[in-house]
C-alpha cells in the first residue's frame, strides 16, 4: 500500500497527552499550502531559537575541541545539510515532473527539510560519534555492576548498550527541550518534521545490521509512545518517511566533502595523496587534473563543487527512478548508488577519509581525551542519580547532583510517575545520559576540569 502525501505532510503537532491523531487533509476544505507553510515556518523558528540548536556550535563534527575557524562544527555542518536538502528537493520535483508526477505538498517542503537538517544531529553527545561509542562502552563495562541492571528489560538494557544519537534526538525534541520551563512536550514540532529525521524504525533490541531500517536504534523504550504517535500521524508505521532519503543523502554529501576540505586545510594529507587515491579507486584520471596557472587549492575547491553537484543530481534521479518503491515503503537501499564516475569518486572520498583523516594521530588523541571525559562524568554521575528520591546522598554526592538541571529532574518525575521500581531506575540512568548528551565539547571538558582535576 502506497503512502499518501496528504498524510505524510501535515500540521499535526506531537503533544504530551498520549493521544494519537493523523495528518489527514483529504476531507478538509482549507488552503493547504498556506497552512503547511505557516506550520513549517513555525517549526523552523522553534529550532533556531532553541538552546539545543545553539549548542551545536560547540559540538564536534570531526575534530574534537578544535578552535580553528575553518573547521566545521555540528552547527555549520547542519547548515550545509540544509543547503543541500533544498537543492536536492528542487531537483527531485523537476525529475518527478518530467515523469508526469506532480506532488503539490513537495513544493511546500523546502522549509521542512531545512528544519529537519538543522535538528538531525541535535541529540548527539559531545565529541562526535566517538561520544556515542564512549557511552556504549561505559554501560557495557559498568551497567551489569549495578543491582538494578538485572531488573531491566532487554530493550531497556540495550537502550544504553546500543546508545544512538538519532534516538536521543527524538527524546530531546519531544521531552528534554523545555523552553525555559514553558513546555513539557519538547519543541512541539509537527509530526512530519519529526518523522523526517527518523532514519531507523527499530527498537534497541531489534537491531539487524543487514537491514536498512534496523541498522541502528530508531527510538528508546522511553519514547516508544511518542514514536508510535509520530508514525501514526504520518501513516508511515514501520516504514521510512520518503523525505528521509533526501535528508540522509544531504547529510552524507555534506560530511563527505567537508571532511575532505577540512582535513586538507588541517594539513592531514597532500593534493597528490588525494589525486592518486581517487585515480586508483575510480579507474579514471579525469578528476583533480591540475591546470596551468591554477593552484592545488583552487583545483581542489573546483573539484569538490563539481563532484558535489553531480552527486546531488544523481540522488534526485535515483529518487525519481525508485519513486514507486519508496512510496510503498519497500525501497531498502542507499539512494547514492548510480554507476557513474562521480558517484564512484564520491565513494572513493569516503574511503579516503577513513584512511587519511579518521585514523590520524591528531583525531585519535582527541577522541581518547573525549572518551576519558565522558567516562569520568558517567563514573561520577550514574551512582548519584541512582540515589535520587530513593536513598539519601552524602555531602559530596549532593554537590555532584546539583549540576543536574531542574528540568531534567522534572522530566524524571514525569516519566517515573506510576512507574515500577525497575522503570524508575531506568529513568534515573536516562537522567545521567541526558545530562552528558546536552553538554557541548567545551562544557564537558570544563565540568571535567572543574570537578575532577
Amino acid at each position: 500500500m502506497k503512502m499518501n502525501w496528504r498524510q505524510l505532510v501535515g500540521t499535526y503537532r506531537i503533544s504530551d497527552n498520549g493521544k494519537q491523531y493523523q495528518n489527514d487533509w483529504l476531507n478538509k476544505q482549507v488552503d493547504l499550502a498556506t497552512e503547511l507553510r505557516k506550520s513549517f515556518d513555525s517549526d523552523y523558528r522553534r529550532v533556531i531559537k532553541s538552546d539545543a540548536f545553539r549548542r551545536l556550535q560547540d559540538k564536534t563534527q570531526v575534530f574534537p575541541l578544535e578552535r580553528n575557524d575553518f573547521v566545521r562544527t555540528r552547527l555549520t555542518h547542519s547548515l550545509e545539510v540544509a543547503m543541500h536538502s533544498r537543492d536536492i528537493l528542487r531537483l527531485v520535483i523537476s525529475q518527478l515532473s518530467e515523469r508526469n508526477i506532480e506532488v503539490m505538498e513537495l513544493s511546500e517542503c523546502y522549509r521542512l527539510l531545512e528544519t529537519a537538517a538543522l535538528i538531525h544531529d541535535i541529540g548527539n553527545p559531545p565529541f562526535g560519534h566517538f561520544g556515542e561509542e564512549a557511552i556504549r562502552i561505559w554501560f557495557e563495562k559498568n551497567g551489569p555492576l549495578y543491582a538494578c541492571w538485572s531488573d531491566f528489560s532487554e530493550q531497556q538494557q540495550n537502550d544504553f548498550l546500543n546508545f544512538e544519537g538519532n534516538a536521543q534526538t527524538i527524546r530531546l525534541l519531544t521531552k528534554l527541550h523545555h523552553d525555559n520551563g514553558t513546555s513539557k512536550a519538547g519543541m512541539k514540532l509537527t509530526a512530519t518534521t519529526l518523522d523526517t529525521v527518523i532514519k531507523y524504525t527499530a527498537s534497541s533490541d531489534q537491531l539487524n545490521k543487514q537491514q536498512l531500517l534496523s541498522k541502528k536504534v530508531g527510538y528508546f523504550y522511553s519514547e516508544k509512545q511518542v514514536f508510535n504517535a509520530i508514525k501514526f500521524a504520518t501513516g508511515t508505521q514501520n516504514k521510512r518517511h520518503p523525505l528521509v532519503f533526501l535528508l540522509e543523502a544531504s547529510d552524507d554529501i555534506a560530511y563527505t566533502f567537508s571532511d575532505i576540505e577540512d582535513a586538507y586545510n588541517y594539513g592531514l594529507y597532500s593534493y597528490q595523496d588525494l589525486k592518486q587515491f581517487v585515480d586508483a579507486q575510480t579507474g579514471t584520471k579525469k578528476f583533480l587534473m591540475l591546470e596551468k596557472d591554477k593552484t592545488e587549492e583552487a583545483t581542489l575547491q573546483e573539484f569538490l563543487r563539481k563532484t558535489q553537484r553531480a552527486v546531488c543530481q544523481s540522488v534526485a534521479k535515483n529518487f525519481a527512478n525508485h519513486y514507486d518503491l519508496i512510496m510503498r515503503g519497500i525501497y531498502h537501499n542507499e539512494i547514492i548508488i548510480e554507476d557513474c564516475d562521480e558517484v564512484k569518486c564520491f565513494q572513493a572520498l569516503k574511503n579516503f577519509s577513513r584512511v587519511y583523516v579518521f585514523q590520524t594521530k591528531t583525531i585519535l588523541d582527541q577522541e581518547v581525551l573525549g572518551f576519558n571525559i565522558i567516562n569520568r562524568l558517567l563514573d561520577e554521575f550514574v551512582p548519584v542519580v541512582l540515589k535520587y528520591e530513593k536513598v539519601s546522598m552524602n555531602k559530596y554526592e549532593e554537590r555532584i547532583f546539583n549540576n543536574i538541571s531542574e528540568s531534567a529532574k522534572a522530566l524524571y518525575r514525569r516519566e517515573a510517575k506510576n512507574a515500577t521500581e525497575a522503570e524508575k531506575d531506568y529513568y534515573r540512568l536516562k537522567m545521567a545520559v541526558d545530562f552528558v548528551c546536552n553538554m557541548t565539547d567545551g562544557y564537558a571538558k570544563k565540568v571535567y576540569d572543574t570537578l575532577f582535576t
